[in-house]
């Protein structure tokens, strides 16, 4: 950083975190933005929730493709200027979302958004870790970042419910658009314009590689999120996406081979911190995109309002910073990572089959809060070493690669956990609703007492006929939510041993590479 300070003289040290802290917490609303109430948003444009999915993906996407040339543009704009810029695209973006409906036009504004909002989180994260002031200062503001990160649609929802409620998905974006204004208030308030190092000319990028890049993010992405949806490779567009998926990985590759400064190093892959890293940044994401699952039953079996809904991801809240907190304790004193990744799978495995505990037609607050607070617990505990540990002891000329290696680990954990889940529970629901129709026929007695109960309950109220269809229409309910709940316990233990296996494979890995090594020397002997 230059001699010059970056803040105006006459901001008081003691003001400068705090409001760095806030100027912050809009970078995460932007990833988040439709992510609030699924539902609600799939309805409101008349999309499928596979759209919304693919929203946050577009978003992704861009903060995959911009983290390749922002060291470039950092140094190219004064980083005052910058914030300013790009904060305030981002409320005419905001605002262009506000006033369509037309999913075609958002998804190219959501990409534009995942631009802006990386560039707001790489641009305030590393005055906010300087401002720490304290040795730790990049874990704990690895930890304010990834907080916000996994958490920040929970923030979201909350400030925007009232807007959703009583007004529409317009207000809704309006609530986003005066937290941006703030962090221009900010921006103008805390710095001035002097350079964070000497101006380097766009000279020399790879444009034509960022492109490459960014449409096989983009088809690879959609060919996970709307597969199931299309009945994968019987459908058109799923086997076009495939091939330009495919196409254009190869192309960005292959020009990163041949270009005297590529974009990204894939010799980063040759480390084993890097690989494993990954490795278990996907299991953890997997994990982590079961909770929709939850909040699903919270909603179509359970019949809670989504207000409710919103208040009881507080749970996980609350147990991912009590889940970051404790790692950061068990990191500063030096324990193993492999036993940090060994506790925190360990725990996510309990809370999975936690959760097959409560896949009952009712539940209540407290026994559904206490495995979503564990989940949240194990997520959070495991995401920032995983992290540091990617980047440890690494060249630091490397280190940007592996943080952006680490970031496109996250963004296709994120598709394929959506996937995976996705299939599990369409699989599980098909299994199950044709097995117990089996049993809704007029030969099993259980069937008849059912019926005539239920018969019973419409007759009473309603004619014979009323009564008949009502009585169908609720026997199919009762077959679909019980479907739902025997796909979810099937699907929560399968997730739990899979933790379990992970554990398993975070202990025995380290003996069986020094085995086969040992192995390998003693035949080389010979």
């Amino acid at each position: 950083m230059a001699n010059n300070t970056l803040y105006y003289k006459w901001v008081p040290e003691w003001l400068k975190l705090p409001l760095l802290i806030i100027g912050m917490f809009p970078f995460a609303t932007l990833l988040a933005l439709f992510h609030t109430n699924t539902t609600f948003t799939a309805s409101f444009l008349a999309v499928e929730p596979e759209h919304i999915q693919y929203f946050l993906t577009l978003s992704y996407a861009a903060v995959v493709v911009t983290l390749l040339v922002f060291g470039r543009l950092v140094t190219f704009i004064r980083l005052r200027s910058f914030l300013l810029i790009i904060n305030t695209m981002t409320v005419f973006i905001l605002y262009a979302i506000s006033i369509t409906t037309d999913i075609y036009y958002i998804s190219i504004l959501r990409v534009l958004m995942g631009v802006c909002a990386i560039v707001e989180g790489a641009c305030l994260l590393p005055l906010l870790i300087k401002q720490l002031k304290t040795k730790k200062a990049l874990y704990i503001g690895s930890v304010i970042m990834y907080f916000y990160m996994i958490s920040g649609g929970t923030f979201t929802t909350h400030l925007v419910k009232t807007a959703i409620q009583d007004y529409g998905v317009a207000e809704m974006v309006n609530v986003i658009i005066y937290l941006h204004l703030l962090t221009i208030l900010i921006v103008i308030i805390l710095l001035n314009n002097n350079r964070i190092s000497r101006k380097i000319p766009l000279y020399q990028i790879d444009w034509s590689s960022l492109l490459f890049l960014l449409i096989s993010l983009l088809a690879g992405s959609y060919v996970l999120v709307f597969g199931r949806k299309y009945y994968w490779f019987e459908d058109g567009t799923i086997v076009c996406c495939t091939a330009v998926f495919l196409l254009f990985s190869a192309l960005f590759i292959i020009k990163q081979q041949l270009v005297k400064r590529p974009l990204f190093n894939f010799r980063v892959l040759k480390y084993k911190n890097v690989l494993l890293g990954m490795l278990l940044f996907l299991a953890l994401y997997i994990l982590r995109a079961s909770l929709g699952n939850i909040y699903l039953m919270m909603n179509k079996v359970w019949k809670w309002p989504w207000e409710y809904t919103i208040y009881m991801q507080y749970f996980n809240v609350v147990g991912t910073l009590l889940g970051m907190v404790a790692s950061g304790i068990l990191f500063f004193k030096q324990l193993n990572t492999k036993y940090i990744a060994g506790i925190g799978f360990a725990i996510l495995s309990v809370s999975c089959f936690w959760f097959v505990q409560i896949c009952y037609p009712d539940s209540t607050y407290v026994a559904v809060g206490m495995p979503l607070g564990m989940h949240g617990f194990g997520v959070g505990f495991l995401f920032t070493p995983i992290s540091i540990y990617m980047v440890a002891q690494m060249p630091e000329k490397l280190v940007p690669n592996i943080a952006l290696a680490g970031t496109a680990t996250r963004f296709w954990g994120n598709n394929i956990g959506f996937m995976v889940i996705q299939e599990l529970t369409y699989n599980f629901n098909q299994q199950h609703t044709v097995q117990l129709s089996r049993f809704l026929d007029f030969s099993n007695s259980y069937a008849i007492s059912f019926w005539n109960q239920i018969i019973g309950k419409y007759t009473t109220s309603q004619g014979a006929y009323t009564a008949d269809i009502m009585a169908s229409k609720t026997v199919r309910l009762a077959v679909v939510k019980q479907a739902s709940l025997l796909s979810n316990m099937e699907i929560f233990t399968i997730l739990g041993y899979m933790s379990l296996i992970v554990v398993f494979a975070i202990f025995t890995f380290p003996v069986v590479v020094k085995a086969i090594k040992k192995m390998g020397k003693t035949t080389a002997d010979c």
